[in-house]
């Protein structure tokens, strides 16, 4: 009987553990875009993470320094705002015009119809 339990707990472990690498893998492939919607009377803003990979940049760049890694999150308390990225916060870290365009600038380039 302990046999038993012991060979289905481990059964289970590596289940969940195939399980889990494979929503990694997932999300660490090519994932497409992300559309923002809230920008009040602005376009919505597009996000390529594919554009960003060809950039050189891997998911650690921006998840867990400036996102969380759930889609609709923002971890650190504050809203994703124009306000936000001039202060160099969330996309705002790169896009300051030096290491990446300026988000404050280029509006086009974020926000696509």
């Amino acid at each position: 009987m302990k046999f038993k339990m012991r060979v289905f707990s481990v059964t289970v472990f590596v289940a969940a553990g195939l399980l889990w690498s494979g929503v990694a893998i997932q999300a660490y492939g090519d994932i497409g875009n992300m559309v923002f919607k809230d920008t009040k009377s602005f376009a919505p803003v597009v996000f390529s993470h594919k554009s960003h990979k060809s950039a050189g940049l891997g998911c650690a760049d921006c998840h867990d320094i400036l996102f969380k890694k759930q889609q609709g999150s923002t971890d650190r308390g504050n809203a994703l705002t124009m306000k936000a990225l001039r202060a160099k916060e969330y996309c705002g870290s790169c896009h300051d015009g030096k290491q990446a365009f300026s988000a404050s600038k280029n509006c086009k380039q974020c926000h696509q119809k």
